[in-house]
């Protein structure tokens, strides 16, 4: 008899548990996928025009992008999209652990002497711009035959986020899944958090529930400080300066939080801390481009849905379209 409600603790599982990469906040969260057809809308399947630096053989490019998961999104990804119009070289994210000191890094080493760059967009998701100006080494560098050492001993990673029948999601996941149906505002599996919009108008399956990564209120503390946007900020200007000398032009664009973008639209923020980092950010002096792509979406809420995922941390390809829209704008104009 014991078998039988394992059985349906698995059926229950295997149906609707997401044993994909993405959407991670379904799979990290143990939320149940009752939304299938939702990303059947995006195009999954577009042909990737950047060069990664592991692989490319080219050393002139117009564009040089350095960054986190937000720079990962293959073909449905800004710097994909960017690449319609521009050569664009991406630095593997194996190599750039933390994308601010991999940038001084190369600036201190002999890749922008063996590498023709104009722009270099940087990008960082708010949730871990400023861990990322912690220790960082104004004399570091890494050349590139130390990047040929790590291409060459890369053993890329296979996630493998397949459900096993003997597995702890088994109990788990529909412990979880029962939650997503009977309660509110809550941290699912220790990981998401589920809390209730006043409107379903967000996203394209109407949903009126947000997902959002529970790192996004961890770094909350630290993120809201004036000094630490300061800090951020005078890194990011002796960084443009560097650049200046070898005659490119830095491009900054922090990636807002989920929570951040759709903070307003949540109903209860009883215990939900007002993110603040953009507001912050904005009124510094800057001597590099500043793409602000929080106030690009912001402008597009009311009147544009999935500009996030529903069901993932990351911006989707409407968002990263706008995005590029605005840093084409500025190219071009320069």
């Amino acid at each position: 008899m014991f078998i039988v409600p394992f059985l349906a603790l698995y059926c229950i599982t295997y149906l609707f548990y997401s044993t994909k990469e993405s959407p991670d906040l379904l799979r990290l969260g143990y939320i149940p996928n009752i939304f299938e057809d939702y990303r059947k809308a995006f195009d999954f399947n577009k042909t990737e025009k950047f060069e990664l630096l592991s692989k490319s053989s080219h050393r002139n490019f117009k564009v040089l992008t350095v960054g986190d998961s937000f720079s990962e999104q293959y073909g449905i990804g800004y710097k994909n999209i960017l690449a319609d119009d521009f050569s664009v070289l991406h630095v593997d994210r194996f190599i750039s652990e933390n994308q601010i000191q991999t940038l001084i890094n190369l600036i201190n080493g002999d890749f922008f002497y063996k590498y023709k760059i104009d722009y270099v967009i940087l990008q960082n998701v708010e949730r871990y711009i400023i861990d990322n100006t912690e220790n960082i080494d104004f004399n570091s560098q890494m050349n590139c035959n130390q990047i040929d050492t790590l291409v060459y001993n890369h053993m890329p990673k296979q996630e493998d986020y397949k459900y096993e029948f003997f597995s702890s999601a088994t109990l788990k996941f529909p412990l979880s899944s029962a939650d997503f149906f009977l309660r509110k505002n809550y941290l699912s599996n220790k990981f998401v958090y589920n809390v209730q919009l006043n409107t379903k108008s967000l996203f394209s399956n109407h949903s009126d529930k947000l997902f959002f990564y529970y790192q996004d209120l961890v770094k909350i503390k630290k993120n809201n400080l004036p000094e630490n946007s300061k800090k951020l900020n005078d890194i990011l200007n002796i960084i443009s300066g560097k650049l200046k000398q070898k005659n490119i032009k830095l491009i900054v664009l922090p990636s807002p939080n989920k929570y951040d973008m759709y903070y307003d639209y949540i109903v209860d923020k009883k215990n939900l801390t007002k993110p603040v980092f953009f507001e912050n950010f904005e009124k510094l002096s800057k001597n590099y481009i500043y793409i602000d792509s929080k106030e690009i979406l912001s402008q597009k809420l009311k009147s544009q849905k999935d500009l996030y995922f529903f069901d993932d941390t990351h911006w989707s390809p409407i968002g990263s379209k706008l995005i590029v829209n605005e840093i084409k704008e500025i190219i071009k104009s320069q």
